[in-house]
C-alpha cells in the first residue's frame, strides 16, 4: 500500500514544486504587479469620475451651486413649452352633412310639442292670459314636453302668451334657425349661434318669451355643423410640439445657485437624471463606460511598452514607477476637477518626471496614455465641452513631448527642467488660445484659458523638481542626478577605494574615462558607463593586497598561494563588489556592471599555473556575459587597459590592430553575444580607445640612469598584466608577451 502511495506523493510534490517555481518566477511576479497596478489605477479612476451627490428636494433652498456634469434636458420645462404650443394650435374643422336638416326637424318637433301645451292650456276652465295654474296642471304640461325641458315659470309664460305673439315667435324663430344653420355653426361656438338667433327674433318677441321659451329651445336644438377634425387637429398639435426645441442645460451650466430661491421641480428632476442626488440609484453605465475606457487604455499602454521599450515592463522598479505615475496623474486630475479649472491641470508631470527617471521614449508613450486617463476625469468638469477637451489633449501631448525632448538633451537636469517648463508653457498657451480662436469669438476668455494652460505647464515642472529627489531615493534608478552623485570623488566608496586600494582606484579612473568616451561614440549612456567604470572593481576593497596593482613595494602574495585558492580570491571580488554595492544602494544598472564585467570568463593565468588538468569551472567567474551596451563597454575597456601595458612604444596602427585582436577574442569566447553592440560599434570602441591609450606611450627624454628604472618598470608592468589581465581570460605566452592570435 505504501509503495502505491509513494508515486502519488512524489507526483504531488513535483506539482507543488512547479507551482512554487511559477509563483517565485520573475515573469509571474511582473504579471501580478501589472494586474495589481492596473486594478489600483482603475479603482482610483472610477472614484475620480464618481459625481458628488447632494441632498435637495422641491422647495428647499440650495446650499451649493450645482453644475450639470453633462448635457441634460429640462424635461418638465420642455413638456410645458410643448403643451403651450399644442394649445395654441387652431382646431381644424370639417362640415358635417345632414346636421342642418336634423336641427330644423328637431326645432319643428319642439314647436309641435309647444303648440300642444298651449292647446292643453286653452282647454282648461277659466283660461285667460293671466290665469294661474295649479301644480298638477303644470306637471301635466311638463310631461307633454319630451324634447325640451321647461320650468314652471317658463311653462306659465308659454301658456299665457297670446296667439299672435306665439305665431309671430314660431314664424321668426323657424326662419332664424334655418338661416343660421345654412351658414356655419362652429363646434364650441354654439352659444354664439344662439345669441345671434335671439337677437334676430328679439325685435318681435316679448322679453318673457325670449328668455323663458326661446333660449331653452335654442340651447336644446342648435348643434354645430362645422365639427373638429380630430385626426388633423391632433397631427397639427403634434407638429407644433415637435417644433419646440428641448430646453438643454449644457455641461458646466449651473442648474441651481447657492442661496438663490427654492428648488423647482424641473431643477430637481434634472439633478436626479444626472444622478447628483443622494436618493438616486448608482449610475452603473457611467462606471461601466469608465471601466472599459480605462482597461483598454492600460492594456494598450502595456502592450506598446512591451513592444517598444520592454525594459519598462521587465524591470520591477520601472513597472512600479509606471503605475505610481499613473496614480499620481489620476490624483492631480481629481484635484484639478475639484477647483473646476481644467486648463490648470498639471498634465505634463508624467512626461517631465518619466523623462528624468527612465528616458525620452517611454516618457512620451506613457504621457500620451496618462493624458487620456486624465481627460476621462476632467471631462466631467464645469465649463468644459468636447472642444475644450480636444484642445487640452492636443496641448498636453505636444507640450509634453517638447518638454521630454528638452530634458533628454545632455546637461544639468534641473536647468533643463526649468527650460522645458518655460517652453511647454508657451506651447500650451498658444495651442489652447489657437483652438479658442477657431471655435469662439470671446478673445478674453480664450486668453484666460491659455494662461491657465501655461500655468499648468509651470506647475508640472515645479512638481517634477519637488518629486524627483523622492523618486530617485525610492526607485534608485540611474538618473543623471543620481549618477552625478555617484561620480563625485567624495562618495564613501570612492574615498575608500582611493585610501585602501589606490592602484585599483587609479585603474578604475582610467576605465571610467575610456568607457565614457566609448559609450558616447556608440550612443550608449556615457554617464552610466563612467560610473560603472568607477565602481566595477569595488569588490577588491575586501582583499586589496591580493591584486597586483595594490602591491606597491610588496611581494606578490599569489607566489605562495595555491592557484585554485588564488583563482577563488580573484573571482570573489565580483561577489564582494555586489555585496558592497547593495550595502551602499547602488542602482541595479551599476550592480549589473559589477556582476557582468568579467562575464563567465576563465582566470587563465592561475588555470595555466595549476599545471595538471583541473576542473575548468573552479577557475571561472560566476557571472553571465554582458547584457547591456554599458556592461560590454566596461568589460572591453577593462581588457584594453590591462593588456596595452605589455606593448612597448607601439605606433597608432599597431595599437588599433592589437585592440581589435582583444575585441575579437571576446567575440570568439561568446562574451558579447548578448550585448546590443554591432560590429560597427566595436570598431568605434576600438578607435576611441586606441586614440586615448596612445597617450600612454608618448615619447619623452630619458635622463641618465633611466634605462635601468625603465626596464624595471616594464618588467613590473608585465607582472601586473599577468595577474590582472590573466584574470579576464587571456593566456600569456611563456615569454610574458601577449599572444599574436585572437584572444
Amino acid at each position: 500500500m505504501n509503495e502505491l502511495n509513494r508515486p502519488a506523493k512524489k507526483g504531488g510534490d513535483t506539482i507543488l514544486h512547479r507551482l512554487r517555481r511559477v509563483f517565485a518566477g520573475a515573469r509571474f511576479q511582473r504579471l501580478l504587479m501589472m494586474i495589481i497596478g492596473s486594478i489600483m489605477v482603475v479603482v482610483a479612476l472610477l472614484g475620480a469620475v464618481s459625481p458628488v451627490r447632494y441632498r435637495l428636494s422641491v422647495g428647499m433652498v440650495p446650499t451649493s451651486t450645482i453644475f450639470a456634469t453633462k448635457d441634460v434636458v429640462d424635461e418638465i420645462t420642455t413638456q410645458n413649452n410643448r403643451s403651450l404650443a399644442a394649445a395654441a394650435v387652431t382646431p381644424i374643422y370639417q362640415f358635417a352633412d345632414g346636421v342642418t336638416e336634423q336641427v330644423i326637424t328637431s326645432a319643428d318637433n319642439v314647436f309641435t310639442q309647444l303648440s300642444a301645451v298651449r292647446q292643453y292650456a286653452q282647454n282648461l276652465p277659466d283660461y285667460s292670459t293671466t290665469r294661474v295654474y295649479t301644480q298638477d296642471e303644470l306637471a301635466y304640461a311638463a310631461d307633454m314636453l319630451t324634447l325640451v325641458g321647461l320650468r314652471d315659470y317658463q311653462l306659465t309664460t308659454l301658456m299665457n302668451a297670446t296667439a299672435t305673439q306665439y305665431d309671430e315667435l314660431i314664424t321668426s324663430l323657424r326662419s332664424a334657425i334655418k338661416n343660421t344653420m345654412q351658414g356655419h355653426v362652429t363646434q364650441g361656438q354654439e352659444s354664439l349661434a344662439v345669441n345671434s338667433i335671439m337677437q334676430i327674433v328679439g325685435y318681435k318677441t316679448s322679453v318673457g318669451l325670449l328668455q323663458n321659451v326661446v333660449l331653452p329651445v335654442l340651447r336644446e336644438v342648435i348643434e354645430p355643423n362645422m365639427v373638429v377634425d380630430q385626426v388633423k387637429t391632433d397631427a397639427a398639435k403634434e407638429a407644433a410640439m415637435n417644433t419646440v426645441e428641448p430646453v438643454i442645460y449644457k455641461q458646466g451650466q449651473s442648474i441651481v445657485v447657492r442661496g438663490e430661491g427654492r428648488a423647482r421641480p424641473n431643477q430637481v428632476a434634472m439633478l436626479s437624471s444626472l444622478g447628483l442626488l443622494q436618493e438616486n440609484r448608482v449610475d452603473y453605465l457611467l462606471y461601466v463606460g469608465a471601466l472599459i475606457a480605462a482597461a483598454c487604455t492600460l492594456v494598450v499602454l502595456l502592450l506598446v511598452l512591451w513592444h517598444v521599450f520592454p525594459e519598462m515592463i521587465q524591470d520591477r522598479r520601472k513597472l512600479v514607477l509606471l503605475f505610481a505615475v499613473l496614480l499620481l496623474m489620476v490624483g492631480l486630475s481629481l484635484l484639478t476637477k475639484s477647483i473646476q479649472i481644467v486648463q490648470l491641470a498639471p498634465l505634463l508631470t508624467s512626461a517631465i518626471l518619466l523623462t528624468v527617471m527612465v528616458g525620452f521614449l517611454p516618457a512620451v508613450i506613457v504621457h500620451a496614455f496618462s493624458t487620456l486617463l486624465s481627460i476621462l476625469i476632467l471631462g466631467g468638469t464645469v465649463n468644459t465641452g468636447m472642444t475644450e477637451m480636444m484642445a487640452l489633449f492636443a496641448a498636453a501631448l505636444i507640450a509634453g513631448t517638447a518638454a521630454a525632448f528638452i530634458i533628454s538633451r545632455p546637461g544639468q537636469q534641473r536647468p533643463l527642467i526649468l527650460a522645458a517648463g518655460t517652453v511647454s508653457a508657451i506651447l500650451s498657451f498658444l495651442i489652447i488660445w489657437g483652438f479658442g480662436l477657431m471655435n469662439s469669438s470671446n478673445i478674453s476668455n480664450d486668453l484666460g484659458r491659455g494662461l491657465y494652460a501655461a500655468g499648468g505647464a509651470v506647475i508640472s515642472a515645479v512638481l517634477c523638481l519637488a518629486l524627483q529627489p523622492l523618486a530617485e531615493m525610492v526607485f534608485n534608478l540611474p538618473t543623471n542626478n543620481r549618477l552625478m552623485e555617484l561620480s563625485n570623488p567624495n562618495h564613501p566608496l570612492l574615498r575608500r577605494l582611493l585610501l585602501e586600494a589606490p592602484g585599483t582606484y587609479h585603474h578604475s579612473i582610467l576605465i571610467a574615462n575610456l568607457a565614457e568616451a566609448s559609450a558616447e561614440a556608440v550612443g550608449a549612456n556615457p554617464l552610466l558607463a563612467r560610473v560603472g567604470g568607477y565602481y566595477h572593481d569595488i569588490g577588491k576593497l575586501k582583499r586589496p593586497l591580493y591584486f597586483k596593482e595594490n602591491q606597491i613595494g610588496a611581494g606578490n602574495i599569489h607566489d605562495k598561494t595555491d592557484p585554485a585558492v588564488s583563482a577563488a580570491i580573484i573571482t570573489s571580488h565580483v561577489r564582494d563588489g555586489l555585496a558592497l554595492g547593495k550595502q551602499y544602494r547602488l542602482p541595479a544598472e551599476v550592480l549589473q556592471i559589477i556582476s557582468q564585467h568579467h562575464g563567465n570568463s576563465r582566470v587563465a593565468y592561475f588555470y595555466n599555473k595549476a599545471g595538471e588538468p583541473v576542473d575548468d569551472e573552479g577557475f571561472r567567474y560566476e557571472g553571465t556575459p554582458p547584457e547591456s551596451a554599458e556592461v560590454a563597454i566596461v568589460m572591453l575597456c577593462d581588457t584594453i587597459e590591462a593588456a596595452v601595458r605589455t606593448l612597448s612604444t607601439p605606433t597608432p596602427d599597431e595599437i588599433r590592430a592589437f585592440l581589435w585582436k582583444l575585441i575579437q577574442g571576446k567575440l570568439d569566447d561568446g562574451l558579447l553575444q548578448k550585448a546590443p553592440l554591432t560590429i560597427q560599434d566595436l570598431y568605434k570602441i576600438r578607435d576611441v580607445c586606441a586614440t586615448m591609450v596612445y597617450g600612454i606611450f608618448h615619447e619623452r627624454i630619458e635622463y641618465p640612469g633611466d634605462e635601468k628604472r625603465s626596464a624595471i618598470a616594464r618588467m613590473r608592468s608585465t607582472l601586473v598584466t599577468a595577474v590582472k589581465y590573466g584574470a579576464v581570460g587571456t593566456p600569456l605566452a611563456k615569454d610574458g608577451k601577449m599572444p599574436e592570435g585572437p584572444v
